[in-house]
């Protein structure tokens, strides 16, 4: 009978003592504490949005459940419970020093839908029998074998019908060059113990092996600048992904086979230009055009040589594998992505599309001006088909439905689509209010999370004390008062346009609600 062969990681896990424990793991999180930070891409909302794109049927985001397996100290987690209120959140995590901070600001908040959890993943036995969404961000490839298996086991099990998993994982062949300097600095620094030392001494070696010497080939100028990278990585990231073991890459198709073993079924990933052929050389585009979905997704990471993916699962029997569907666009809502609005911004957008004889390529060219022009605003996209009716000239007959033209925008990360409009307010109203959530956030640290999800880090200390002011109880004359006072008289004249300033890029960049 031939032997099985055995890849390098998987050897690995085989020896005894080289991969830690739950415990072991735990440890290491308690040492050196996860950055943990908000996630756009594994909101419900975002999901349900990449769900209904490919032909699922999402819970409504406003009432779903929700689990999060290695919540962390809920950076992640408690921002969606703050924006979802009748919605139920349940996060669980093996660090008991992340736990308790997760449980500290949810009582800071008062968020009584949540329930946190000290606990591993496979004990999940006595919270609600299914979950709408799932999230396990940065668990697949940093976890033993088992619990990988036990992480689709659950997804399997507690998945409702048309539940959804977000799932993150480093993948081949990206990564073989990073696991070459993860090797290399797990080697240098095997000796030493303790966590901080550990990462002290493995970003000095990264740092002198990133610097310019001997080399057998020119293409090792590429590991040189991937050891300049782990040298400026954050001690969280040097001590939770590059010195992690266990940290197992693998291809697409190999994940693809063990959601498969657990009777569930890749729909697609949760970052949409990922989704579609942007950035590929014409050959490519023709040889990945006719596969199938599948065999497509892990030509696509070669062609990319991918080394993460963020990717949107369902159960087996939901239907997964189904293309994009242009026609469920119609009721969603759709705003001019950010890269576009700042794009615009500096004269660089949409140039080429002025001359094109293409009707498909003017009409958009259009609306994505029209969009741009409203940014943040998002609209319902009834609303921009309306528009490109009153507005479309005579050499627009021959253009395709806007369903169709903002599903390949999106695919280009020109547009945002969602299923739900946001919670923010697109301008500062007379007396604003930032969320609650960010008020909190700015008094204690220079990272918010803002009403579309995303981290921001604010490092302007005026931005960062007039936050907590905007709850609604003071004008825009309060709020230049109150910063005014804090300066020297010379230089007060200027505090009403410093105000102005800030509160318009609140707007701009989702900190402020209604």
């Amino acid at each position: 009978m031939r032997t099985p062969r055995i890849r390098s990681a998987e050897r690995r896990r085989l020896i005894p003592g080289t991969v830690p424990d739950t415990p072991a793991i735990a440890r290491r999180y308690d040492a050196i504490p996860y950055a943990a930070q908000s996630n756009a891409l594994s909101h419900p909302a975002h999901l349900a949005t990449v769900a209904t794109l490919f032909g699922l049927a999402p819970a409504p985001v406003a009432t779903c459940r929700v689990l999060e397996v290695g919540c962390s100290d809920g950076a992640n987690l408690l921002p969606m419970a703050a924006v979802l209120p009748r919605a139920r959140f349940v996060g669980c995590d093996v660090s008991p020093r992340a736990i308790a901070t997760a449980r500290a600001g949810a009582a800071a908040l008062g968020l009584a839908n949540v329930a946190l959890v000290e606990r591993d993943l496979a004990e999940l036995t006595d919270e609600p029998a299914e979950y709408d969404y799932i999230v396990a961000h940065g668990i697949y490839s940093w976890v033993p074998a088992p619990v990988r298996d036990a992480l689709l086991a659950l997804a399997a099990r507690r998945l409702a019908r048309n539940g959804v998993l977000f799932v993150s994982y480093n993948v081949y062949p990206g990564c073989h060059v990073r696991q070459a300097a993860w090797e290399v600095l797990r080697h240098h620094v095997a000796a030493i113990t303790d966590p901080p030392e550990r990462v002290a001494a493995a970003r000095a070696f990264a740092a002198l092996m990133a610097e310019p010497g001997a080399a057998q080939n020119e293409a090792d100028a590429l590991l040189r600048h991937e050891f300049a990278r782990v040298a400026a990585a954050t001690d969280s990231a040097l001590a939770h992904d590059d010195l992690a073991v266990p940290n197992d890459p693998v291809y697409f198709h190999e994940f693809a086979t063990h959601l498969a073993r657990h009777d569930l079924a890749f729909v697609a990933e949760a970052r949409l230009p990922a989704v579609g052929r942007a950035g590929l050389s014409p050959g490519m585009r023709a040889l990945v055009g006719d596969m199938p979905p599948l065999a497509r997704e892990q030509y696509l990471d070669f062609a990319r040589l991918s080394r993460f993916r963020q990717s949107v699962v369902c159960r087996a029997d939901a239907g997964g594998g189904r293309p994009l569907d242009a026609t469920r666009v119609a009721d969603m809502h759709v705003a001019a992505a950010l890269p576009l609005v700042r794009a615009a911004a500096e004269g660089k957008a949409l140039a080429a599309a002025a001359e094109s004889a293409d009707p498909n390529v003017r009409a958009l060219r259009r609306v994505l001006q029209w969009l741009t022009g409203l940014a943040p605003r998002s609209v319902p996209v009834a609303e921009v088909a309306d528009w490109q009716r009153r507005h479309a000239p005579a050499d627009a007959a021959g253009a395709r439905p806007v369903t169709e033209l903002l599903a390949e925008a999106c695919l280009a990360g020109s547009v945002d689509l969602s299923v739900q409009p946001p919670a923010f307010v697109p301008v500062p109203s007379a007396r604003p209010v930032a969320s609650p959530l960010v008020r909190w956030q700015a008094a204690r640290q220079s990272t918010v999370t803002n009403l579309r999800h995303e981290t921001l880090r604010i490092d302007d200390a005026t931005a960062r004390a007039l936050l907590p002011l905007l709850d609604g109880t003071r004008s825009h004359a309060d709020l230049v008062a109150a910063y005014a006072a804090t300066l020297p008289p010379a230089d007060r004249a200027h505090a009403q346009g410093t105000v102005a300033t800030h509160l318009s890029h609140f707007a701009m960049h989702a900190l402020l609600a209604a």
